[in-house]
């Protein structure tokens, strides 16, 4: 992780005191550790604050408060903030912490039922984290990757989300079931499987707050999966026209999320160029929306390519708005809406996309 951006909403000023069952006390120790000062980051209800460790020659280091109200969560950053990984700490019960510093995945968290259940996944994946551990720092150091790499890790990843399937359905009753689905099958782009999982938790979790979060999320996602009406939007671009659902009355429209960083939204990959020369304004139009705020370089751009295309910029906040109400949290990302104003697909596919537009129009 290589920027640590610090989110306040409101601070809280961590203080110790002598009553034992308001104490929360960790304790660890990590080998490797090439930076002495480790940073936590307390999540409660309302907000975030942040507090500073500094370890021993050894990698030992120890910290003690009083129990924040409605803490939820404690996330240790270390390596000048590059790593990471989270505990649960609860009320009255030390949390010892234990392990290589080169792989967060693997640190022993001991302490609490959530932490001890975590622990206890871990321990039945510990082969296949290391393994993409290696297989991380090894592309790191390399700064590159093959397809090799990405075959193995999607293997990987395959088989951690098996086991943590079957930790869940077998372990309904447990908080850390809660988080193993949030960490490794919360997506917006298959909301479904999420749903499912939850409704294997035990109704006593439904006040959870990552079961209420993930809900909340899943709830928000439908606003926008395929099936359901595109949301209502107002924006200008870059030649000053004004667009909302409206404008596109009694024709297909694309919605194409992109920006100029990202050299997998060019207009090519996703063969929007060829879609554009197929099809008549008249029955299909596109519009871009990129979350680049900077005109000059955008029409820098443009400058070299033969489509005037419709592009809404990042200006005053409108592409960040309209990448919020249709939930895209990754690029590139292309919607296909009817002329009903339903949207038919979503796909990060070019190929996928064409098909769906050449078997509207066929």
């Amino acid at each position: 992780m290589k920027k640590f951006i610090y989110i306040i909403i409101s601070i809280v000023f961590l203080s110790s005191s002598c009553g034992k069952n308001d104490l929360y006390k960790i304790e660890g120790e990590l080998s490797n550790l090439s930076v002495s000062t480790l940073y936590i980051a307390y999540e409660f209800l309302g907000g975030i604050a942040f507090d500073t460790i500094q370890a021993d020659k050894k990698g030992r280091f120890s910290v003690t408060h009083e129990l924040v109200e409605n803490l939820r969560s404690a996330t240790i950053y270390y390596q000048d903030k590059e790593k990471r990984f989270v505990i649960y700490p609860e009320a009255g019960k030390p949390v010892q912490i234990k392990g290589d510093a080169q792989y967060p995945g693997l640190i022993k968290v001991k302490g609490g039922r959530i932490n001890n259940k975590l622990n206890e996944y871990k321990s039945k994946v510990a082969a296949l984290l290391k393994e993409q551990a290696d297989m991380e720092n090894k592309i790191e150091k390399e700064s590159s990757t093959n397809g090799n790499n990405n075959h193995q890790s999607a293997n990987i990843n395959l088989e951690l989300r098996r086991i943590a399937q079957d930790f869940i359905k077998k372990n309904p009753c447990e908080k850390a079931s809660a988080i193993l689905i949030s960490e490794y099958f919360f997506d917006l782009e298959n909301i479904l499987q999420t749903e499912e999982l939850l409704n294997v938790l035990s109704p006593d979790l439904h006040d959870f707050y990552i079961v209420k979060d993930l809900k909340k999320q899943i709830d928000k996602a439908k606003t926008s999966i395929a099936g359901a009406k595109a949301p209502e939007f107002n924006v200008t671009n870059i030649y000053g026209q004004t667009f909302t659902p409206d404008s596109f009355l009694n024709k297909y429209y694309i919605l194409a999320f992109t920006a100029l960083w990202c050299d997998l939204c060019q207009t090519e990959m996703m063969m929007l160029d060829q879609i554009s020369s197929e099809h008549s304004n008249d029955s299909l139009e596109i519009m871009m929306v990129s979350l680049d705020d900077n005109p000059e370089e955008v029409f820098e751009l443009l400058e070299s390519d033969s489509v005037k295309w419709n592009l809404v910029i990042d200006s005053a906040g409108q592409a960040i708005d309209l990448f919020d109400k249709y939930n895209i949290n990754s690029l590139p990302k292309c919607l296909l809406v009817d002329k009903e104003s339903i949207i038919r697909l979503r796909t990060t596919n070019g190929a996928e996309l064409k098909q769906a537009v050449d078997e509207i129009f066929k």
